[in-house]
This record gives C-alpha cells, sequence and structure tokens, in this order.
C-alpha cells in the first residue's frame, strides 16, 4: 500500500469514527444516560467539576470546541442553556453524558487501526484519539457537576 494511500484510509477511518461515534451515543436510550454509572460518575478528584476549571482553564477555551449535539434529528444542542426548569437540566445533564460517550468511543475504537496498519502506525491512533477528544471529556466532566446541582437547587425550591 502506497503512503498517500494509506494516510487518505486512515483519514477517511478517523471521519467515520468520529461521525459513527456520534450517531452510536445519538441512539443510546435516554434513560440509560439518566444515572451516573461508573463510567460518568464524578471522581473526588475532580472537586466537582473545579478541577477543570482550576487547572486546564476549561472556561477560557470550551466555547472554542465545536458543539454537534444536534447534528443527528431530534439532537440536543449543549452550546448555552435555554432553559432552567428541573426537567430541561436533567435532559442537558443527560445529554452531557452522551457527549461524553461520544468522545470516550474513538478511544475504543483507535484500537481497530492495529488490525490493518503496521505497528508504528497504529500506536500513534490512540494518542491522536486520546488528543482530540479529551477536551470534549473535560468540558462535560466540568459541567456536569453545575448542572446537576442547579437542577438539585430548582427541584427543592420548586417543592416548597
Amino acid at each position: 500500500m502506497t503512503v498517500l494511500l494509506r494516510v487518505l484510509l486512515i483519514a477517511v477511518a478517523w471521519v467515520a469514527i468520529h461521525i459513527g461515534s456520534g450517531y452510536i451515543a445519538h441512539h443510546v436510550p435516554f434513560t440509560w444516560l439518566q444515572g451516573d454509572s461508573m463510567l460518568f460518575r464524578t471522581r473526588r478528584f475532580e472537586q466537582e467539576g473545579r478541577l477543570y476549571r482550576r487547572l486546564f482553564r476549561v472556561h477560557r477555551w470550551k466555547d472554542l470546541l465545536p458543539e454537534a449535539g444536534a447534528a443527528f434529528e431530534g439532537g440536543f444542542a449543549k452550546r448555552s442553556l435555554s432553559g432552567a426548569d428541573v426537567a430541561y437540566l436533567e435532559q442537558f445533564v443527560a445529554e452531557t453524558r452522551r457527549a461524553e460517550l461520544t468522545h470516550w468511543l474513538p478511544l475504543l475504537f483507535s484500537l481497530t487501526f492495529f488490525l490493518w496498519n503496521p505497528l508504528e502506525i497504529a500506536l500513534w491512533m490512540p494518542l491522536y484519539a486520546i488528543l482530540s477528544n479529551i477536551p470534549f471529556i473535560m468540558v462535560q466532566r466540568s459541567n456536569r457537576p453545575r448542572l446537576q446541582a442547579a437542577a438539585t437547587r430548582r427541584g427543592q425550591i420548586s417543592r416548597q
């Protein structure tokens, strides 16, 4: 296989992986995203998402990232809040889990490059997957605890 053909195939594969990951996550049932599973649970070291804002300054660059939550029919845009009631906030929280899943999947799919590439090329693919997806994961993990706290506060206020 020529170098040009291999580069083209890798590029096409990455486009397919990114779009396919979004498609797969879009079709995950909403009920699967309503709770904090082991993958989505906020860890103590994350300090309710403050770690990402303090150490990585997520709040300064997150708006530079593309947001494709509404790319598929019936999707949910997460660029800004467009509601403040409990149901909307809970849906937003669930959609941060969907977005996070969308960006974890390419890390998993990057392993497929080992099936059809020489080792010296395949080893770079998980690194690309990490570098291109971790910023998106950090944004979701930064926002979710704040949204959960807002939903909890709203729920308490509306019940009084």
